[in-house]
């Protein structure tokens, strides 16, 4: 993946929600769960995620919109933050801070569906849910399918750490799935990221040359 549109239009919401700059790579942290779903064939069909945001983005997000007597907002509300969102990450090249391979070739996606943004006004969370079917079904054989998962540029940070947060769905008996966390980063370059401003074009080529290589990795093998 390369440096995109689809990060700046993300990191312009965020500017826009925050009512200034901001400073440090990650800004945004998100909490998520991934499902890869088959169909009856033993094909690879899509990923089901579910992106809970920080607490900080979430106020951001929030501020300025009507909210019920109870903090609740509405269904309309929610659902212009849905479209909002998946249009700023909408690039074809992006892939929705997602990608997928078999065999080394990089499989498309067809457009996202089952769009939906919650809130919890108790636990002050905001939650992006939604499916992204690959456009052909793939089989993922020996060699399996990779689902890589990261924001290149270290704008928007992932983690995988509920229970449950990795799954599959119609996999046959036959298949494993397995997870690699990206590598730690040292203390240095933490500090480094922590100083740049927050739009993504800022990052220095060197430290993007580590960034990109922040992978959420699942792998499942069909053997």
């Amino acid at each position: 993946m390369e440096r995109t549109p689809a990060c700046c239009r993300l990191a312009a919401l965020i500017a826009i929600c925050s009512g200034g700059p901001a400073t440090a790579h990650p800004h945004l942290w998100i909490e998520a769960k991934t499902q890869v779903e088959f169909d009856t064939q033993a094909r690879v069909v899509a990923l089901q995620h579910v992106w809970e945001f920080d607490e900080m983005f979430a106020a951001y997000a929030t501020q300025g919109l009507k909210k019920a007597k109870d903090g609740s907002l509405s269904q309309e509300q929610l659902q212009n933050l849905a479209s909002d969102w998946m249009k700023a990450l909408g690039d074809p090249v992006s892939h929705y801070f997602t990608q997928v391979s078999v065999e080394g070739k990089t499989v498309p996606f067809a457009a996202p569906r089952d769009v939906q943004v919650r809130w919890d006004p108790e636990g002050a969370h905001l939650t992006l849910e939604f499916k992204l079917p690959l456009a052909q079904p793939v089989v993922p054989g020996k060699g399996g399918i990779q689902v890589d998962i990261y924001d290149p540029t270290y704008f928007v940070a992932y983690a995988f750490k509920q229970e449950g947060a990795i799954t599959t769905l119609g996999a046959p008996a036959f298949c494993q799935q397995t997870y690699s966390p990206p590598r730690e980063l040292d203390f240095i370059t933490l500090q480094r990221l922590a100083a740049i401003p927050s739009d993504p074009q800022a990052l220095p080529a060197e430290l993007y040359a580590i960034t990109q290589g922040l992978t959420h990795r699942i792998e499942v093998q069909c053997l």
